[in-house]
Formats: structure tokens, sequence, C-alpha cells
């Protein structure tokens, strides 16, 4: 089969590659992957119950996506740094996308009004910096946002240094238009901070957006220096500006090719697509050295090109197939994955291999065609072939050792392996000193911290003012604080004991939530009379009082944690409201991470489970033997046991660029398994003896694999 297929692409060589050079071009305006998308709906699914629970609960209290500006100075509390807050708010409220900003210019105090009595019968809602104008307005407000609970410690720190302008967005929009408005918002207030302020930026759609950035920046900036280097590396090895040209060419096409079919089967580029090109480079290159070093050795020893051609794709089509075949499923099963991104990345690298493979059997050996027999051997023969002879030597005499040692190898890997840990705190992935992470310190430290989840409550209608689920919530939000990393609970009893507080003589012991449901009625009747207050309402609950929602803040820390801290959260809502006809569901933005990082841990186990049976299956089809299948998968299985248990060691963790580490690992070294035993049967079934096949397989198609 494989020599009549050496023939028919002999025969149509030229205008299979002339298909191949039109296709690249026409795959080319495909292959653009500056519009990036690492969103979160680009990592769980939008069908996955938990995102679906995510989006009802935005349709009725708004998303968890924002942008958090902290505002830091010991000049924060003056007239000029009030009057800034107050008119960057307004700025920001009418920025195309922006829904909700909450300020310090926006938020609400609750005053009681004059009475005669002991306690008031009325309240008043207005903003807290309603009037700038007198003397002391500034002292008035810091006084009355440090004595809110509801304030201290999350819109503004308890030093009176730090304030939070947190700004929310259509998220059905904003995507679309992300880095622009970012853009507008920095413009908005970089400019006009004034003096001895100072403006740190994070959230989920800073950290989205930084990502966009430094992906971008990583392509642009680290791939021509790797394509330079690999140029060099080529034509260090082989001394022929040919052959680096004709290497060189076939990776790019390769590489235009595998971007183009990602973008037409409607995949999106984010942080993990973004290693589809330097996968593709090392796997284009390491077919197209097995095929540059056979056909030059066919082409010194017969002068005959159509002769060294037609050699060529006999004796690697089934090694090449197999090496493709095996590496395409390896990265495939990565398809099996929960997380969307990972299944894009997977399926967008299988189809590359394949179609390398196929286009390296026409592209690259129509090209060597230009070469002209020469009788030097180049500096990789000359140099690797003693070396890997030695090696081969070794190998046979001491091959009990060399069972041993990897045994030992593995024994080791696999104590580290048991060592891994997910991690996918975003902030993590920047360095100490990077924006996000400097930013991230000063909102965890001095306010309620950067990452959030929420719990929604739901109910009949007017059941969330009764004061039983009122006391159940008070009760909920106290032993949800006790959780360590916890910074702010917030919930609609924490907006009634306001009031009580505001009618009972503002003491704090007042500030409790009334028995009777007349009481609280009447209180909240009160809240609501003003459009201020029914707004602030509506964020926590809705009109009618069948639903309602529990903020829950906490400091940045690693996807453990928090998936622990979740779970908790969610055991403990059941216990608190069971019985009580109200549902407790765990959602919002830190739902959503844990739900990956769970999905993260789970695809990693089940895609290299399936690629580990699949690549096993094809080896055993491309030998027909199960004995040299079972030796492949051996020998496969001690490197990746040694890459993941190398990360269990030094503590590297699996998060989104990570996850699929094993699945690669294993996809690209069965390559080298395949073309060693492939031309170990060759040879072996040419007569030669088991010592001499090790040898050449080692030195010729080891010498391929090390280049």
């Amino acid at each position: 089969m494989s020599a009549r297929l050496a023939i028919l692409i002999w025969q149509f060589r030229h205008p299979a590659f002339v298909l191949i050079v039109l296709g690249s071009l026409a795959l080319a305006p495909f292959a653009n992957f500056t519009a990036l998308n690492n969103d979160v709906s680009t990592w769980i699914s939008k069908s996955d119950p938990v995102y679906q629970t995510y989006e009802r609960f935005r349709d009725e209290f708004g998303g968890g996506r924002t942008l958090i500006i902290a505002i830091e100075g010991d000049r924060l509390f003056t007239k000029e740094s009030l009057k800034f807050i107050r008119e960057v708010t307004e700025e920001l409220e009418r920025t195309d996308t922006v829904q909700r900003v909450q300020s310090l210019s926006t938020v609400n105090i609750v005053r009681a009004l004059p009475e005669d009595g002991e306690f008031s019968s009325g309240i008043e809602v207005r903003p807290l910096l309603d009037d700038l104008e007198s003397p002391n307005a500034p002292g008035i407000a810091r006084a009355r946002a440090l004595d809110d609970r509801l304030l201290r410690g999350d819109l503004v720190s308890e030093n009176g240094r730090v304030t939070a302008i947190v700004v929310s967005f259509d998220e059905d929009r904003v995507d679309d238009m992300r880095g622009e408005v970012l853009e507008a918002i920095h413009q908005i207030i970089d400019p006009r901070l004034p003096p001895g302020l100072t403006a740190h930026y994070n959230g989920s759609l800073e950290i989205s957006e930084t990502y966009n950035r430094v992906t971008r920046s990583n392509t642009f900036t680290l791939g021509p220096p790797i394509l330079l280097l690999t140029i060099l590396a080529v034509y260090w090895l082989f001394r022929s500006w040919k052959i680096t040209f004709i290497v060189t060419a076939s990776v790019l096409v390769g590489v235009l090719w595998t971007l183009g079919l990602f973008s037409l089967m409607g995949f999106e580029y984010n942080v993990l697509a973004s290693m589809l090109p330097p996968l593709v480079v090392v796997l284009a290159i390491a077919d197209d050295v097995h095929i540059v070093q056979h056909f030059i050795h066919q082409l010194r020893d017969t002068g005959d090109k159509k002769q060294a051609f037609i050699s060529t794709i006999r004796n690697l089509f089934v090694p090449l197939l197999g090496a493709s075949a095996t590496t395409a499923l390896g990265l495939a099963s990565l398809a099996t994955s929960q997380v969307p991104a990972v299944r894009a990345f997977g399926i967008g690298a299988a189809t590359g291999v394949m179609v390398d493979f196929a286009m390296s059997l026409v592209f690259v050996p129509t090209l060597l065609m230009f070469l002209t027999p020469e009788t030097v051997k180049p500096p990789q023969e000359r140099w690797l072939m003693g070396p890997l002879k030695a090696v081969a030597s070794f190998s046979t005499r001491h091959a009990h050792s060399v069972l041993i040692v990897g045994f030992v190898i593995a024994t080791v890997a696999i104590s580290g392996i048991s060592r891994l840990r997910v991690d996918t705190n975003h902030i993590n992935f920047f360095g100490e000193g990077h924006p996000l992470h400097e930013s991230a310190k000063v909102i965890d430290r001095e306010l309620s911290g950067i990452y959030s989840f929420n719990i929604l409550l739901e109910g009949s209608p007017g059941s969330m003012k009764s004061p039983e689920i009122l006391q159940r919530m008070e009760r909920l939000g106290e032993s949800l604080e006790q959780l360590p990393h916890t910074r702010k609970v917030v919930s609609l009893a924490d907006y009634v004991k306001r009031v009580n507080r505001e009618l009972n003589g503002g003491v704090p012991e007042a500030a409790v939530l009334p028995e009777s449901a007349e009481a609280v009625a009447q209180e909240l009747f009160l809240f609501e009379l003003s459009g201020a207050g029914r707004r602030e309402l509506s964020r926590i609950t809705t009109s009618d009082y069948s639903k309602a929602q529990m903020s829950i803040k906490l400091a940045s820390m690693s996807s453990d944690a928090v998936f622990e801290q979740i779970h908790e959260a969610e055991r403990r809502a059941e216990a608190v409201f069971s019985g009580s006809g109200i549902t407790t569901t765990v959602t919002g933005a830190g739902r959503i991470f844990s739900t990956l990082d769970h999905y993260l841990v789970t695809s990693q186990i089940t895609s290299f489970g399936v690629a580990f049976l699949t690549v096993f299956a094809v080896i055993f089809l491309v030998f027909r033997s199960a004995r040299f299948g079972v030796l492949a998968v051996i020998a496969n299985a001690v490197p990746v046991l040694a890459v993941l248990g190398l990360m269990g060691w030094i503590d590297i963790s699996l998060n989104v660029a990570t996850v699929m580490v094993a699945s690669v690992a294993l996809g690209i070294v069965d390559d080298d398994t395949i073309h060693f035993i492939g031309r170990y049967r060759r040879e072996a079934a040419a007569g030669t003896s088991t010592y001499t096949a090790i040898e050449l397989a080692t030195s010729h198609e080891g010498r391929a694999s090390l280049t």
C-alpha cells in the first residue's frame, strides 16, 4: 500500500502542491488571532446548569462581571476628592455598555427624621454626597460612611483611605467592545486624579482584558524569536539554506492551515488557543526532519531524486501516519473535557496535526526535489550519530539497570503526582509587580476583596420580608462570616436592621430585626418611599419579595479554597433554610469559577484516560502486535508520568494553561516511539540482529527525533 501511495503522490505532486499553497493563501485571513475571548463563557458552556442559574440570577439582580476601581490616598475625604468621585461616577454612568456604577456618590445613607418623642417615626434616604458645599461636608460624609455597616469595609476602608468604584456592565454587549470601554474608563479617571490619590483596577472585566493584552503581546513578542531560533537551529544542524527554507515554509503552511481551520470551525482564540502556533511548529518540524533526513540519505546514496522521493514516502508513510494519528488522538481526547476552551483546543490541534501530516507528504518532498546530491554529511549526522550509537550500546548492555532506573523515576513521579493541585487563581498568573497583583493586594487588604459569590433565595411572594426568613438570613450571614477568607456578607436582613436602628435612636444596639411582620413591612415601606431606596433594594430583592440574594465577598485565594468555601456555603444555606419553603442556590462569579475548577480536574483525568487507551489501540493497529503495543505504552507512560510528577514536586499547578499537559505530552512522545519501533522492525525483518537493529533505530530515528 505504501509503495502504491508513494507512486501516486509522485504522479500528482505538482497539482497537490499548488492546492496546498492556494489553500494557505485562502486560509491566511482567517488565521488572525488578535481578537481574543478569555471570558467566563469561553471556559464554561452556556448550556451548563450552573451557567444557566447565573443567567437567571443576572436577569433579576445584575451580573457579577464587574470592574473594581480602588481609589487610594490620605486625602480621600476632601472636597476636591469627593467632587472628583461624583463627577467621574456621573461620566462613567454615561459610558456605553455601563449599566450601574456604585460609589460614594451613588450610595445612600438612612437618617431618622426629627421627632419630638424619644424615637423617630420616619426616615430619610438620601445620597451620601448630597451636599459638598458646606465646610465640614467631607468630614460628615466620612463619619457617616464609616458608621454604616453596609459601606464600611466594602465601599470604603475602615481607615477611610481607600474607596471603591464598582462598575457593572451589560454583559450581552460589553464583550464586543470590552477593550474600548475599559480604555475609555481609564481615560475618564486617570488624567483627572487629584494629587495624592492613586487608582487601582481589578475585577473580572479587567482580568479578562489583561489576559487578552498579555496573550497578544506574548504572541507577537515571543513568536518571531521562536521562529528565528527554529530557523537558525535547522540551519545549524543541516548547513543548508535550501533545507532551512523548506522546513520553515512547511511550518508556516501548517500554522496557516491550522489557525485558519480553527476559525472556520467556529472556535474563538483565547489564552489556551494561543498555544496552537508553537505546538504546530514543534509537531510540523518533527515530521519534516524525518522526511528531510531520509530524503538526503537516499539522494546521497543513489543520486536519483525520484527514487529518493518514492523511497521516503514508502518507508515513512506508516510511521508518520501512526505518529500523527496517535498525536491527534492524544490531543482530540481533550474534546471529552467539559471546558469549551479545552475542547476547542483539542479539536483544533488534532485537526492541525492530521492536516500537517497530509501536507508534509506532498509539500516537503516536492520542494526537496530542488536539492542537489551532496557527499558531505551534515552536522546533524556527524555530531549525533556517534553519541546515539553509544546510547544504543549502553542501553543494550545495561538493559536491566535502565529498567530499574525507569521504574524508580516512575515511582518518584507518581509520588509527585499525588501532590498536584488545581489552582485557577487568575491573579497568581501574573507576577508580583503586575498592576493586577498590586490592585488585588489593596482591595483584599482594605476593602471586601475582588472575588465574590451569591446565594439566590426563592420563595412565594412576600416571603422574603417574613421575620422568620429574615432571621434565617441573619443567621446564615453570621455563619458565613466565620468562614476563612470571607470579607463581607450582605443580605436584606442588613437593610432592615439599618432602618430599625435609625428609627430607634440610631444606637448600635438597635440594629436588630423587628419581631413582627407589621414592623418589618413598615420599615421596608419607609425605605422604599424614596426612589434612591427603591433602586438600592432592587439590587437585593425583587419588588414582590419572592426572591432575594445574599452577597458574599472574598479575598483573592487559590481555587481550592474557593471551591471548599462555595460548597460549605451551599451546605450551610440548605441547613439554615431547611423546612422554610425557601429554595437556596449558590451562584455568581465565584460559583462559575469553582465549577470550572472541578471541570479542569475531571477533564484532565478523563482526557488522559481516553488518550492512553486510544493511543494504545492505534499503536496496536499500526504494528499488528500486542507485544510492541504494550512496549510502546510503557515507553510513552514514563515521560508523561515524569512531567506530571515534576509539576507536583516543584508546585506547578493544574490550571487553564497546564490542564492538557498530559494529553499533549503523550501525543508528542509517542511519535518517537513509533518511529523507533518502526525502524527496528524494518531492520529486524531484513535479517539484522537485535543489537544491530536497535543501533540503527537509535542512530537514525533517534537522531531525527533528537533534532
